[in-house]
């Protein structure tokens, strides 16, 4: 759905948490335009707020042009951050100066930069923000930094039975391209191995200004976009950056730091608005937190479920990751979930089902970062009016045309047979049995 959270490692960079208070019911102001340096931006104000978020979002394959370094996009997206600007600072000090909070996201075909700040910094923020990416200073302390900050996720990563599935899931699904390999490697010698000196490079072609899509949300306005005084209109935003499916079902076995369960189905592009919108329903109705059908039945057990579609420009997909010590039992919901989900619901089920998921969606783009990464994230993938909570209502309307018939159709068409990937421990040699 959405922005698929669980697919990244973010990075808070920020010195304390700065606290983004819930959008209010006003009419909506949001305009969309292009950056007179290049780029495009989408500025949605609520000027109820006390926050301002904002974004710079860019398509960018992970493992790099090539495909040959995972992990470059990674380390380019932080040394940006972390390398002085005109200034002498950086951006993550001016964020932490001014109380707030940075995350960066790499994800295998597109990154985000997000940052949350008092509203009243907007301005100096976003000059700093695109400074920082449109005109990137990147030397080898920075990059040095980066892969210091790399190798610290990376084994945090490695304890993530959801992040760890994401990747070894993709790696199934897809047989080449950005989404065949994990954005942060798990291995420290992986990161080591990129090239310095190639991090600079790659950062100013992935991160140029005609590759971004600028998001501002909260208590902002258009005065901030006179702040970009980097970036260059000699150039166009890259195609999205698909990959290959490798059309493989079935179950392999991996090993990890933590045992497992993942399975995943290749769903629709991100153009089939309504049955990308029906899988978000079947995610949400199935697989949300306390009130889905699969984690309330599993409540009683030892385990745990998180299921998203992930909607990508060509093709979603539908993940499930499961963790706990009664996995079987867990996988055995899901599967007769998904099972019963091939007949169509009854009407009050359903009614019932899609006005909880319309209230998911409307609590689920409340905060102004909540919006900023929203509109950022389905910008870039392909379709920038089709993101909840943009004023055109496109999500919305695709939600409400949702009907029994058509979710079951498209379960059977999408979720059939799933990759799964069971994630087991392998204790060290000369460990006790």
């Amino acid at each position: 759905m959405k922005l698929g959270t669980t697919f990244a490692v973010a990075m808070l960079l920020g010195a304390s948490a700065f606290f983004a208070a819930p959008c209010g019911a006003t009419e909506s102001m949001q305009q969309k335009g292009l950056l007179p340096r290049g780029g495009s931006y989408v500025l949605d104000p609520n000027p109820t707020v006390g926050a301002a978020a904002l974004g710079l979002w860019f398509r960018a394959p992970g493992a790099g042009y090539d495909d040959a370094a995972p992990g470059i996009s990674r380390l380019a997206a932080t040394a940006a951050a972390v390398s002085p600007l005109a200034s002498g600072k950086s951006l993550v000090q001016v964020v932490r100066s001014l109380g707030g909070e940075l995350n960066i996201n790499v994800y295998p075909d597109i990154v985000g930069i997000g940052v949350v700040v008092p509203s009243t910094a907007a301005r100096r923020v976003v000059a700093a923000m695109t400074a920082a990416y449109f005109a990137p200073a990147i030397d080898a302390s920075s990059v040095k930094m980066a892969q210091r900050d790399a190798a610290v996720l990376a084994v945090q990563q490695r304890y993530s039975v959801d992040l760890t599935l994401h990747d070894l899931l993709f790696k199934q699904i897809f047989s080449s391209g950005p989404a065949h390999y994990s954005p942060l490697p798990d291995s420290v010698a992986e990161i080591a191995r990129i090239a310095p000196e190639n991090v600079g490079p790659f950062a100013k072609r992935a991160f140029r200004s005609t590759n971004a899509v600028l998001t501002l949300a909260g208590n902002v306005d258009a005065s901030s976009l006179s702040a970009v005084t980097d970036g260059s209109a000699e150039t166009s935003m890259d195609a999205p950056f698909d990959s290959i499916l490798a059309g493989a079902t079935g179950t392999t076995t991996a090993s990890g730091s933590v045992p497992g369960v993942g399975l995943a189905w290749v769903g629709p592009p991100i153009s089939d608005e309504k049955a990308a919108t029906a899988l978000d329903f079947v995610a949400d109705y199935l697989f949300r937190d306390d009130t889905g059908v699969v984690s309330r039945s599993i409540g009683a057990h030892d385990a745990f479920v998180v299921g998203q579609f992930i909607t990508l420009h060509n093709p979603g997909v539908m993940l499930v990751t499961i963790g706990g010590t009664d996995q079987k039992t867990a996988k055995q919901q899901v599967l007769e979930q998904l099972a019963k989900m091939e007949s169509p619901l009854d009407a009050q089920t359903f009614g019932a089902a899609r006005e909880a998921f319309l209230y998911h969606i409307a609590s689920d783009t409340q905060t102004p970062q909540e919006q900023a990464d929203n509109l950022g994230w389905y910008a870039v993938e392909g379709s920038e009016g089709y993101a909840p909570g943009d004023a055109g209502g496109e999500y919305e309307r695709n939600a409400r045309a949702l009907d029994p018939q058509y979710v079951s159709d498209v379960v059977r068409r999408y979720l059939g047979s799933p990759v799964t990937v069971n994630l087991i421990t392998v204790a060290p040699k000369g460990s006790p049995s």
